[in-house]
């Protein structure tokens, strides 16, 4: 028996032992969720335990209960674990298969057209991971220290701690989940809260391998090669601010005559950039998003379908996967023959991937829309109805980019929705491709080059 679980082990690419090992971990959540010791008064039904610990694990953020209130210690410190477990598990993966692109890439391609991908050649795998674990937790207490100062104010020095440790590592792996009812709502002004959590959200949310590419360019490394910043880079960095300032520009503009009127510019920045950084695989949220209006809606949707870079703790498509089509679609308008910028032309096969995650993840939230729709709106009256398409939208893909904002209909949802939604965070958080190739056997490529024909587009 043991002899053929082996054979099976020894069969099973990084994507499928990635895919069981969250499915393990999340199981172990579930059950540690339904003892009665993790919660105030009723203990959680079977399905709202396993929706708790799939959004702890895929780091998204989604509730159906209370954090604060419903758990206890205990409760929220199996969260806790979840999501630290979930993050760096998640960043683990992706520092792997980058590695691993990176060993590929490095036998094919010259220094001029892998130069990204040589330069993580330059790491050994364990010198990579271990670089990302002294990040994780170096951020992680830096935030730490500041929020237990900030509410040490306002809470007894135990509670303090405790709050300033949950949402630290809640906001540097991208989670979301707070102790507090209405999120950070409370502190929607509050300087010191959005300047610490924001900055934490951005850098668990670039990648590692992002961070650890500036480090070594900003302390001058003694290899010449790891002081350039790459093209990889280049791109995740530029896309971030562009989506963080393009975002928090239209948000105000969308809010300032409804939930920012009053307020005057300057009171309205903040709010205005939070909500642009958390829409971004975060979850945290300091306005009440049952209150903003449905153009608001869509463009927040719009920015956690983007979601944040990869090797990183957020999800979404990734913002690497939107510069590509965007400088693709560029490109063509300027004629150029090859899409390029920053000196470097794209590959055919980063363009393909990102046109199939793409494709792939569209079609997918659209399934699932499809689905809800007639599971938790078929015996609702047509015109109330209506008005609860946008909402169930922006679960859909506040699910599948592990951000956790939603307008509070989780908690509506019936036990049918909440396990689609459960099972659209996990894929969300492997990713469409990952899980596809976690799916399939291994096939040698087909030798058979058929002919090309063009076709009429546009």
């Amino acid at each position: 028996m043991f002899w053929v679980f082996r054979k099976i082990w020894q069969q099973l690419n990084a994507a499928q032992i990635a895919a069981l090992g969250f499915v393990a971990v999340i199981l172990i959540g579930t059950v540690l969720l339904m003892l009665p010791a993790a919660t105030v008064g009723q203990p959680l039904s079977g399905v709202d335990a396993l929706f708790t610990a799939t959004s702890a694990t895929c780091v998204t953020g989604l509730i159906v209960v209370d954090t604060g209130t419903k758990f206890t210690f205990f409760g929220q410190l199996v969260i806790l674990l979840l999501i630290q477990i979930g993050g760096f598990g998640i960043m683990t993966l992706s520092t792997f298969i980058l590695f691993v692109i990176g060993r590929k890439a490095s036998i094919h391609l010259s220094a001029g057209a892998g130069g990204s991908f040589l330069k993580l050649r330059r790491y050994s795998l364990s010198e990579l991971l271990r670089k990302a674990l002294l990040l994780t937790f170096g951020f992680e207490f830096v935030a730490f220290v500041i929020l237990f100062f900030r509410w040490s104010n306002d809470f007894p020095t135990g509670q303090a701690v405790w709050y300033a440790v949950f949402h630290s590592v809640s906001a540097f792996c991208n989670a979301g989940f707070s102790l507090f009812p209405d999120s950070l709502i409370r502190y929607v002004n509050d300087p010191i809260i959005n300047v610490t959590i924001m900055p934490l959200i951005i850098t668990g949310g670039i990648g590692f391998y992002v961070l650890i590419d500036l480090w070594d360019t900003i302390r001058g490394h003694e290899d010449p090669a790891k002081r350039r910043v790459s093209f990889h880079t280049k791109i995740v960095l530029s896309m971030t601010l562009l989506l963080i300032i393009g975002g928090s520009v239209l948000f105000y503009m969308l809010e300032y005559r409804h939930n920012l009127a009053g307020l005057g510019m300057t009171k309205s920045i903040l709010p205005a950039l939070f909500q642009s950084v958390t829409a971004r695989t975060a979850g945290f949220n300091t306005m009440d998003f049952q209150n903003l209006s449905n153009a608001s809606l869509f463009l927040i949707a719009m920015l956690m379908f983007i979601g944040g870079a990869p090797g990183s703790m957020a999800g979404g498509v990734k913002v690497t996967t939107v510069g590509v089509l965007f400088i693709v679609a560029i490109s063509r308008l300027k004629g150029a023959r090859t899409p390029s910028i920053f000196g470097r032309s794209l590959t055919r096969g980063d363009i393909e991937r990102g046109v199939s995650l793409i494709l792939i993840s569209g079609t997918l939230i659209a399934i699932v829309v499809l689905v809800l729709l007639m599971t938790e709106l078929g015996s609702v009256p047509h015109a109330e109805s209506r008005g609860m398409f946008m909402e169930l939208v922006f679960e859909c893909v506040s699910a599948f980019g592990t951000v956790g904002l939603s307008t509070g209909y989780t908690s509506h949802l019936t036990h049918t929705g909440r396990i689609i939604i459960t099972l659209l965070m996990f894929i969300g958080r492997l990713g469409p491709l990952t899980l596809v190739f976690a799916m399939q056997r291994r096939k040698p490529s087909s030798p058979i080059k058929y002919p090309e024909e063009r076709i009429m587009i546009g």
